[in-house]
């Protein structure tokens, strides 16, 4: 018995993205894809003989083109400033997507059925779940790991960055200025990539910087310290990220197996 092509074997031999795929045979005309790239793919579909599988197509269709966003309850006054960075870079991403972003505080903590997929942006692992409990929409995470293969998880490279900043700084010790996370996984995983960290909650611990190579991924601590003399500034958000942000939303939508969930950038 002949296996059953599915939508993975598509995007693999046009080599597209599953989303690409999606756009294509949803008859998208809101995204960017040339003339070119969609007869490639629909002459794979028919080469393949793929038929869409209707309960994958039916999600695909019947969207609200919504994604709701949580956000860590009782922030500092820095990290409320940093996540409205995060919202602004999103937010505009999101509509040349076509797409609106709406924020869902704390105390919203019933179904929410209108969102096409759910963000939990720096949150701890304990608030992801429990926000997961009560909605069936796909959830992913941003900038927070919570090590579970059932969710999308995007997040920097700390490995990479470690290694750029230590050509830039030229083996010399640096470090990392961190705003402080909720979420404890995510800054076991800072320990480990950098040998010294320095948690940031207010301005104060800012004041004794003099001397310091200083590596920054958060834009809010960016602005303060753009004038250290020697400061290495790799943005936490990118638009790299951003568009593996809406890849892994489309992943979800279709409900794909993939078996790669943690996605580092």
């Amino acid at each position: 018995m002949k296996n059953k092509i599915t939508i993975r074997d598509v995007a693999r031999e046009a080599d597209v993205s599953i989303a690409t795929v999606s756009y294509v045979l949803n008859g998208r005309t809101d995204m960017r894809i040339s003339e070119q790239t969609r007869k490639k793919v629909l002459q794979v579909i028919n080469l393949l003989d793929y038929t869409p599988n209707q309960s994958a197509q039916a999600l695909a269709t019947n969207r609200n083109r919504m994604i709701a966003l949580y956000l860590t309850p009782d922030a500092s006054v820095l990290n409320k400033a940093e996540q409205m960075c995060f919202i602004h870079l999103l937010s505009s991403f999101l509509h040349e997507k076509n797409y609106d972003l709406i924020y869902l505080s704390d105390n919203y903590t019933e179904q929410f059925d209108n969102a096409d997929a759910i963000i939990g942006y720096d949150i701890s692992a304990e608030y992801f779940h429990q926000i997961g409990d009560v909605n069936f929409s796909p959830l992913l995470a941003v900038h927070c790991f919570i090590e579970d293969p059932l969710f999308f998880q995007i997040n920097s490279d700390y490995a990479r960055i470690a290694g750029e900043a230590s050509l830039f700084f030229q083996g010399e010790p640096y470090t990392l200025y961190s705003l402080k996370t909720p979420n404890i996984q995510k800054q076991q995983y800072l320990e480990k990539n950098f040998s010294k960290v320095h948690y940031v909650e207010d301005f104060h611990d800012l004041d004794n910087t003099d001397g310091e190579n200083i590596l920054v991924m958060d834009q809010t601590l960016q602005e303060l310290l753009k004038n250290h003399p020697s400061l290495y500034y790799v943005p936490s958000m990118s638009a790299e990220k951003a568009e593996a942000l809406i890849t892994c939303v489309e992943y979800a939508l279709l409900r794909t197996p993939l078996k790669q969930h943690n996605i580092l950038i």
